[in-house]
């Protein structure tokens, strides 16, 4: 009966209906939500642009692009340097004041992780490469201090060109450092083959234990999270098809730290039309290890405690159909924080191919949500874009607002502050090309983004590849 009156319906009412029907389908009886207005104001008052640095050229994706350009970009722990990491492989060091420190070619390489360490006197690189290296510079001065390989685990194949790389880094409160290296086969009947393996080393850059020890993993992983003490390590899989792993089956690990033996796994069942259930930025664990907070590419979220039990689920911006169309928004990334968990989704896609069209929105996507430790949802906020990155310092979280595939409205691209944890917006930092890489500073006294240049349907480009850098002026 639906179809027969969906298929009668002019374009706008149709258009009009399918709203109404999502939201129907979508929402009856879910969590309430607050939404933020539809296109914010420019709200920066409280802020002063203290740089603004050109990052190079690069090259310019448009809306029909999965994938789109990175920004690596962090603040030291003790708040006195930025780093940024370009996909020209460039790293740029600056001081808070504005100032560039130096800048380097990391070479043939690609950047694919960027991580202070604890002391901040130096800086970690993750790369993607035929060595697939881990890098460690001097903070001051860029000097290199030592490197390690990942290739001699992980392997290469020139002839596809499939290279390792270390895509994830963090360390403990010592010094510790963990990472996360990947290299994935994609082959011509469909099938994919994953090599990963994660990485202790000393402070020194010394390998001091690997997990497996004597083999890789047979799953795609690509984060980890490790409390600070270094007693607990929690990283999820996020295999593209069903079935290609054998040995490493489960969606999340948690290991202990200094990478001996698992302590708990959890194998959590999919949604359809989910084959697996897929963690790629997710989990996180609190700093004192009670707690770990994960979310899903099917849009749901979770909080366990430090010893695997599930504390809650929740579906943040679960599967449908709609008009025959199945419609998601995946779930993005997460953290633990002193108010809860906070969750984003991002843009909504067709599940039988990304590229096709949806008839509506997910209600569900480009928004970021907090949940207390109950499971109680706390508020929420919708950007209108996808959140490619966010950064919390203190009561405030930082969000980048990048493309939403579906409306392609640039006015929504810009930094974003919010106040945690009722999410109302503090200020709001225009641009005109999507924001795709952010940071704030311990003290919350600085903030940066990275903005990309978008080629849009009239083959136009709005934005620039540059850093911002503010500081709050009070």
């Amino acid at each position: 009966m639906m179809d027969k009156l969906i298929g009668w319906l002019p374009p706008a009412l149709l258009a009009i209906t399918l709203s109404f029907l999502g939201m129907h389908i979508f929402y009856a009886g879910a969590l309430p939500a607050a939404f933020s207005p539809g296109q914010p104001a420019s709200v920066n008052d409280a802020y002063r642009r203290v740089a603004d640095i050109p990052l190079g050229k690069v090259e310019v994706f448009n809306y029909r692009r999965m994938g789109f350009t990175h920004g690596f970009v962090q603040f030291s722990p003790d708040g006195r340097y930025l780093a940024v990491g370009t996909e020209n492989g460039d790293i740029v060091m600056m001081g808070t004041d504005g100032r560039q420190l130096w800048r380097k070619q990391l070479g043939l390489g690609k950047i694919s992780a960027l991580h202070f360490a604890r002391d901040s006197r130096s800086l970690l690189i993750g790369e993607t490469s035929q060595q697939g290296s881990l890098l460690n510079w001097d903070a001051e001065t860029g000097a290199e201090l030592w490197r390690q390989s990942s290739v001699e685990q992980l392997g290469v194949d020139l002839k596809q060109k499939t290279f390792p790389g270390i895509v994830s880094i963090t360390a403990d409160q010592a010094g510790n450092i963990y990472a996360a290296g990947q290299r994935y086969s994609k082959y011509a009947d469909g099938r994919s083959q994953y090599y990963g393996r994660i990485y202790r080393l000393s402070p020194a850059g010394n390998i001091t234990a690997m997990f497996p020890a004597d083999s890789n993993l047979d799953s795609w992983v690509s984060w980890l999270s490790v409390d600070d003490a270094g007693d607990k390590l929690v990283f999820g899989t996020a295999n593209w098809d069903a079935g290609s792993s054998v040995r490493f089956t489960d969606t999340m690990y948690c290991l202990d730290g200094r990478l001996g033996s698992v302590l708990w796994s959890k194998n959590i069942e999919p949604v359809p039309p989910y084959q697996n259930t897929t963690m790629r930025s997710s989990p996180d664990i609190s700093a004192d290890g009670r707690y770990v907070a994960g979310v899903s590419s099917d849009g749901r979220g979770y909080l366990f405690d430090g010893d695997g039990r599930n504390i809650w689920q929740r579906s943040i911006s679960r599967p449908r159909t709609i008009a025959g169309v199945s419609i998601n928004a995946v779930g993005s990334n997460v953290q633990y924080t002193e108010f809860g968990v906070v969750l984003t989704t991002g843009n909504t896609y067709n599940r039988a191919n990304w590229q096709l069209p949806t008839p509506v929105e997910h209600p569900g996507g480009n928004s970021m949500f907090v949940f207390d430790r109950q499971g109680m949802l706390l508020s929420r906020y919708t950007t209108g874009g996808m959140i490619e990155q966010f950064s919390v310092g203190g009561d405030q979280a930082v969000l980048a607002v990048g493309r939403n595939t579906k409306t392609r409205d640039t006015g929504i691209h810009g930094l974003y502050v919010l106040s945690l944890p009722d999410l109302a917006l503090i200020s709001f930092f225009p641009m005109n090309g999507p924001c795709v890489g952010v940071a704030v500073s311990s003290d919350q006294r600085y903030i940066a983004g990275v903005e990309a240049p978008l080629q849009l349907d009239d083959g136009s480009i709005t934005g620039t590849y540059r850093l911002l850098l503010f500081e709050r002026r009070n």
